[in-house]
């Protein structure tokens, strides 16, 4: 079944007892009838992004924990059915995470390292010497409903840089990227993720560079649905910290991604995404 048309699953009782040979936290998730769902935001394509988390799926099948990664078609769909409590562990943006804590009650577990860094892109054969520069220009963003768009909207406000009014906003096209649409010349600069940058095509890579850093920003976060027992959320918690440190699967895991750890949500994380909650709202209000 594709994963971005599974329906709500049966969400299951969970027997506390033990198993025998087994650690306290998977034999809870060994006794779970059916597959856990995970559901990841899809910052990239489905198929992409269902590669890169098999080695999560094969590690927690050696617990006897059958897993399903899904998915959605665009960011604002995701958030919806993370909402709707569809799926029993999220992935996803800190500023999603925090609206889905506050909506609906979900709990942060864990979050993935390193921070993502905001960052203007130019091509090298047309750079800029200063941000100024982009005043009557065009600006295309990877994506407008992203903390790193939020971030560097602001940013430019306050170097006195008003969208539409100093400069022109285009979105990148699904099947494109970035840094494309500045090397080809039709935006000055790109607003972009670290991340997004690491993805631009191999032919495209030569031609671009960063002109500057505008933020470190939080990383995705780990949530948990409401609807999991408290025991249930800390087996999961463990089982996903012994993934990230030291088994062949989180090694390869990492090495797909460019992650580089999956550990505690730092302190004061959530609260520091409040700012951009409203911003949030507003920009899931429009399908991406």
């Amino acid at each position: 079944m594709p994963a971005e048309t599974k329906p709500l699953i049966a969400r299951r009782l969970i027997c506390l007892g033990t198993l025998a040979g087994m650690s306290a936290p998977r034999a809870l998730l060994a006794q779970t009838a059916a597959a856990l769902e995970i559901g990841v935001l899809p910052n990239i394509s489905a198929r992409v992004l269902l590669g890169q988390y098999q080695p999560l799926r094969d590690f927690f099948a050696r617990a006897q924990q059958p897993v399903q990664i899904s998915t959605a078609p665009n960011w604002s769909s995701f958030h919806e059915r993370t909402l709707a409590l569809e799926y029993d562990l999220v992935v996803t943006a800190a500023h999603l995470a925090r609206l889905a804590q506050i909506e609906r009650g979900l709990v942060p577990l864990l979050s993935y390292s390193p921070n993502i860094k905001a960052l203007i892109g130019v091509a090298k054969a047309r750079p800029m010497k200063d941000i100024t520069e982009l005043r009557g220009q065009v600006l295309v963003l990877s994506n407008p409903q992203s903390l790193v768009t939020m971030r560097g909207l602001q940013w430019l406000a306050e170097k006195g840089l008003q969208r539409d009014r100093d400069f022109r906003i285009i979105n990148v096209p699904t099947d494109d990227s970035a840094g494309s649409v500045v090397v080809r010349g039709d935006a000055v600069a790109a607003l972009l993720s670290s991340g997004e940058f690491r993805a631009t095509p191999d032919a495209v890579k030569p031609q671009f560079e960063i002109m500057t850093t505008i933020a470190e920003l939080p990383s995705f976060v780990v949530m948990a649905s409401p609807r999991l027992a408290a025991p249930v959320q800390q087996a999961l918690k463990t089982q996903l910290l012994a993934f990230a440190n030291g088994s062949a699967e989180g090694k390869a895991f990492f090495g797909n991604t460019g992650l580089t750890g999956i550990g505690e949500v730092p302190p004061g994380v959530m609260a520091s995404m409040d700012p951009y909650i409203e911003l949030t709202r507003k920009a899931l209000a429009v399908p991406r």
